[in-house]
Parts: C-alpha cells; sequence; structure tokens
C-alpha cells in the first residue's frame, strides 16, 4: 500500500504510540517508576505537546514523502526507548542496586526541618515514621527518637549477617535513586549467637514474637524501640510482618 511508503504515516505512528506511553504512566501512575512526583505536570505538559503534533500529523499524512532506508534507521532509534520499554518491564528498584550504590546510614539535607515538621502519624503506641525521617532526626533532634516506640515500613536488605530496613530516596528520577537503611535486631534471627544478649542489650519490656524467614526485597512493617548507637540508628524489633509493596515505594 502507498501509505507504507509514506514518510509522513512514520512520523505519524511514532507520536502516536510516544502520546500513548503518555498517557498511559499519566493514568495509571506508574511514572513514579521513573522520575520524582514533582515532575508530574511536565509529563502533562510533554502530553499535550505530543497531542498538537498529533493533530498536525494527520493534515500531513495527505502529503506524500518517500520514505528511506535513513528514514528508517531514524525511526528506529525513536522507538527504541518505547521496544525497550515493552520488552523490559520496569519496577522500582531491587535491593541488589543498594548493593551496587551502598547503603546510606546517614541522611542530612537543607529541607531536614521539613521533614522533621511533617505530620507524624500515630498507630498504637507507635509513632509511624519514615526512614528519612528517623535519619533526619538522628542528626538533628536524636534525642527525640532515641528510646522511642516506632513503626516502620521498607524492604529487607541482608549483608555480612546485618538485617537492614531500606527505602530509596529519589531526589530527581530513579537514576539517581539514594539507598537509606537503618539495621534492624531481632531475637529471632537466623542462627543468633550464645552471647546475644550481651552483645546486643535489648531494651526492657520487649517481647518478640515467633521467628519468621524473611529475604532481600520482602517488605515488611518493623514495629520496635529505637536505640542510637555509635551515632547510628538501630532499631530492637518487637514485631516484623510482611506487607504487601505501597503504591509508591520511593521516599523523596
Amino acid at each position: 500500500m502507498k501509505i507504507f511508503k509514506n514518510k509522513q504515516f512514520y512520523k505519524f505512528l511514532i507520536v502516536l504510540l510516544y502520546t500513548s506511553f503518555f498517557l498511559s504512566i499519566s493514568l495509571t501512575g506508574n511514572f513514579k517508576i521513573f522520575v520524582k512526583k514533582f515532575y508530574f505536570p511536565y509529563i502533562l505538559l510533554g502530553f499535550l505537546i505530543l497531542l498538537f503534533l498529533l493533530k498536525t500529523g494527520i493534515k500531513k499524512l495527505k502529503k506524500f514523502i518517500e520514505i528511506s532506508v535513513y528514514d528508517i534507521l531514524s525511526f528506529c532509534v525513536f522507538l527504541f526507548p518505547l521496544i525497550l520499554f515493552i520488552i523490559v518491564r520496569p519496577n522500582t528498584l531491587p535491593t541488589y542496586t543498594a548493593l551496587k550504590r551502598g547503603v546510606h546510614t546517614e541522611f542530612l539535607t537543607h529541607n531536614v526541618l521539613k521533614s522533621l515538621q511533617e505530620k507524624i502519624e500515630e498507630e498504637g503506641k507507635y509513632k509511624k515514621l519514615t526512614i528519612k525521617q528517623l535519619l533526619s532526626f538522628l542528626k538533628s533532634k536524636p534525642e527525640q527518637i532515641n528510646g522511642k516506640d516506632v513503626v516502620v515500613e521498607g524492604m529487607v536488605y541482608k549483608e555480612n549477617e546485618k538485617f537492614m530496613l531500606i527505602r530509596f530516596l529519589i531526589t530527581c528520577c530513579a537514576a539517581d535513586a539514594t539507598p537509606l537503611g537503618i539495621e534492624v535486631e531481632y531475637k529471632g534471627m537466623k542462627e543468633e549467637p550464645k552471647d546475644y544478649e550481651e552483645t546486643h542489650p535489648i531494651p526492657k519490656n520487649i517481647e518478640f514474637k515467633e521467628k519468621e524467614e524473611f529475604k532481600n526485597d520482602d517488605w515488611v512493617k518493623v514495629k520496635g524501640k529505637v536505640k542510637i548507637e555509635n551515632d547510628k540508628i538501630v532499631i530492637y524489633a518487637e514485631s516484623i510482618e510482611k506487607i504487601n509493596q505501597p503504591i509508591d515505594p520511593y521516599l523523596y
């Protein structure tokens, strides 16, 4: 057919595919896998621009320009990101990324006060905090969290017999995500040493639940008491339960 030899048709097709892609990640919320929520208005702006180009492309379809081999190669380059998106389904960053980038157990930015001033919810006797908030308190007001009962959600990360709770902090996009982590101690740890009570001074009035195995990338909710040891936060867990991954797994 003549239309398949028309360069304008392929230009229109590429714009149509990108418009569909922008619409899809906007409606499903999957744009948060790629960029910070702050940039969502720019995604909408890009979508509107593509709609305009789409309208212009419809008018140009009537004009016939024969396609060349060079044009075909150019279109393939433009389509490569979409093809990659279809073949390799994007997902949230795994704990393997933390192994490559290293887990940060300290956090301090110019927005630390904003983090501290965010509304803190409560779940029974526990204060519901994010890892970012806890590490912010550690640097600015450690006395306000030392010895407090908290509930924190995150991914399990095990390395060198350490059990850590981690979340990825995004400042721009997933490519620059920083793993933030807090060490967790619980009596159900595998092959716990005989001198566990001596090497891990468990705070009083803590009753541990039965042992449960967790693996890397499991999402869990940890309830326990915060202790600051060697300028680092350790949570002595009273309970750890598996949960579903949050709709928005990143911190900002």
